[in-house]
């Protein structure tokens, strides 16, 4: 008899190395996507402002000022020296 029971703890941690393993993997999954979305980010960004600064002046100021209504956050508008969003 307990020649089953010793079978059974080790099945069941293999089990839970198992199981550890897979949390593991579901987190640096999670944490790669989050490097992906991020480059990505930067990488658009950059384009962007890539082509911002061929455009002339005028074009130039209208496509910022239509990107900038889409920054928020207060720390963010003050980090890029755009003054507050109206609280209306």
């Amino acid at each position: 008899m307990p020649k089953y029971t010793e079978q059974i703890a080790k099945i069941e941690e293999r089990l839970e190395q198992q199981r550890q393993r897979l949390r593991d993997l579901k987190a640096q999954e999670t944490k790669q996507h989050r490097r992906d979305e991020t480059r990505r980010k930067i990488l658009y960004g950059a384009a962007f402002l890539s082509l911002v600064d061929k455009l002339p002046e005028e074009k130039r100021h209208s496509s910022l000022d239509r990107i900038q209504r889409y920054i928020c956050r207060a720390k963010d508008r003050e980090f890029l020296g755009l003054p507050p969003l109206d609280a209306s």
